[in-house]
C-alpha cells in the first residue's frame, strides 16, 4: 500500500512538473525572442491555415531579417535580409499595417527583388503583419500560400493578434535582456578584480622566482637554462591570455550569479561554433550553493557540448526557473535532434550520475518542432 502511494505521489509530481515546464516555456516567450519568432512562424500556418509561416525582427540599421521559418522548401527565405520598403516585408513595415498579394510575383503593389526566392518556394498568396509595439516596428509576420488564394477576415484577424502578441514579445525580449546586461556588469568586473589580486599576484610571483633561478643556475649547463627559458616564455604567454581575460571580464557584456556563470557558458559556445546561444532566468531563482552551483553548470556545459556535436543547430536557449523545490534548467536547442545512441554518450551518463548523487535529475527530450531539450532538475539544500 505505502509502495503504491508513493508512485502514485511520483507520478502526481511529475504531471505538475511538466505543467510547470509548459507554463514555463509559455513564459520565455515573452524573454527570449527567438523562441518567440519560432513560436509564431509556427502558429499563423496553423491559425491561418497557410502553408508557410516566417517571421523576423527589425535589426539595426532597420533591416528586416528572416529569423525563423515553418514549411518551406528551399532555403532561399532563411535569414532573408529586407531592406526598409522593398518586397511585401519591406513594405508592411514602411507603412505599418499589414498587406497581402494574390498573386506575389505579378502584383505591382511591390518590389520584386525577392522573386527568385519567392518562386523556388512556389508562393503565390501571402501576407505580411508589422510587429508594432511602443511606437516602432519590431518585426513581421508572414502567411504564405502556394495556390492562388485570398485571406480572409478571420485569418486576418488571427494574424493581427498574432502580430500584436509577437510584438510585445519581442519587446519585453529587448528590456529583459538591457537588465540582465546591466546586473551583470558588477559582478563581472569584482570577478575581475578578484582574478586580478589572486592569480595575477601569483603569476608574477612565479615569474620572479624563474627569473631568479635562471641566474643563479647559470653554471647547471646549456640544458637546464634552455628549460628554463622555456617555462618562462611558457609563463609570459599565460600572463598575457591573463590579462586579456581580465581585461574582457571587466569590459565584456556581463551577468550574475548562476545566472552570470550559465550566461558565460552560453557567450563561450556561441563564439566557439558561431550558433546563437542565450541564457534566461524566469523569476528569481534561489542561490543553491557553490558546489551545486558547479554541478549544474557542468551539466549545462556538456549539454551544450553534445548540440555542439551533434544537433547541427541555429539557436541554443538555456533557461532556469525554481519549481518543486529546486532548481530547473532547460537546454533547448532548434537543431534536427539527436540519435538515441548520441543522446546516452559517457558525457551525460556521467553527468547525470553527479546529479543523482545530489538528488538531481537528466532526461533528454525531443521537441515537437524538432530539436532536443535537455532537462536538469536540482533540489535546493
Amino acid at each position: 500500500m505505502a509502495q503504491r502511494h508513493r508512485a502514485e505521489r511520483a507520478a502526481e509530481h511529475g504531471q505538475r512538473f511538466e505543467q510547470l515546464l509548459d507554463e514555463h516555456s509559455q513564459v520565455l516567450h515573452l524573454l527570449d525572442d527567438t523562441a518567440a519568432l519560432r513560436g509564431l512562424a509556427r502558429r499563423i500556418r496553423e491559425e491561418t491555415g497557410a502553408h508557410i509561416g516566417l517571421a523576423g525582427p527589425v535589426e539595426p540599421g532597420e533591416v528586416l531579417v528572416l529569423r525563423q521559418w515553418d514549411g518551406t522548401w528551399a532555403t532561399g527565405l532563411h535569414d532573408l535580409h529586407v531592406a526598409m520598403g522593398l518586397g511585401l516585408g519591406g513594405l508592411a513595415v514602411a507603412e505599418r499595417r499589414p498587406v497581402w498579394v494574390a498573386d506575389y510575383c505579378s502584383s505591382e503593389l511591390i518590389t520584386h527583388d525577392f522573386d527568385v526566392p519567392i518562386s523556388a518556394d512556389g508562393i503565390k498568396t501571402m501576407l505580411a503583419v508589422p510587429m508594432v509595439r511602443g511606437g516602432r516596428v519590431r518585426g513581421v509576420v508572414y502567411a504564405a500560400m502556394r495556390e492562388v488564394s485570398h485571406f480572409g477576415g478571420r485569418q486576418l484577424d488571427a494574424a493581427v493578434n498574432l502580430a500584436h502578441s509577437g510584438g510585445l514579445a519581442l519587446e519585453t525580449a529587448s528590456a529583459a535582456r538591457r537588465q540582465r546586461e546591466r546586473a551583470a556588469a558588477a559582478a563581472r568586473r569584482l570577478i575581475a578584480a578578484e582574478l586580478h589580486d589572486s592569480v595575477g599576484a601569483r603569476l608574477f610571483r612565479i615569474g620572479a622566482e624563474l627569473r631568479d633561478l635562471r641566474t643563479h643556475s647559470r653554471s647547471e649547463g646549456a640544458e637546464l637554462l634552455n628549460r628554463l627559458a622555456s617555462l618562462e616564455e611558457q609563463l609570459a604567454e599565460a600572463a598575457s591570455v591573463f590579462r586579456d581575460s581580465v581585461h574582457a571580464l571587466d569590459h565584456d557584456e556581463p551577468s550574475g550569479g548562476l545566472a552570470a556563470a550559465l550566461s558565460r557558458a552560453c557567450a563561450s559556445f556561441e563564439r566557439r561554433t558561431g550558433t546563437s546561444a542565450q541564457a534566461v532566468e524566469v523569476g528569481e531563482v534561489p542561490d543553491c550553493g557553490a558546489a551545486r552551483t558547479r554541478v549544474l553548470l557542468a551539466a549545462v556545459r556538456e549539454a551544450l557540448l553534445n548540440v555542439e556535436k551533434h544537433a547541427d543547430a541555429r539557436s541554443v536557449l538555456v533557461s532556469t526557473i525554481a519549481v518543486d523545490g529546486g532548481v530547473a534548467i532547460s537546454v533547448a536547442d532548434d537543431g534536427h535532434g539527436w540519435s538515441e545512441s548520441e543522446g546516452k554518450g559517457i558525457g551525460l551518463r556521467t553527468t547525470a550520475d553527479r546529479l543523482a548523487e545530489v538528488g538531481g535529475t537528466l532526461s533528454v527530450v525531443s521537441n515537437e518542432d524538432g530539436g532536443v531539450t535537455v532537462r536538469i532538475w536540482m533540489p535546493l539544500p
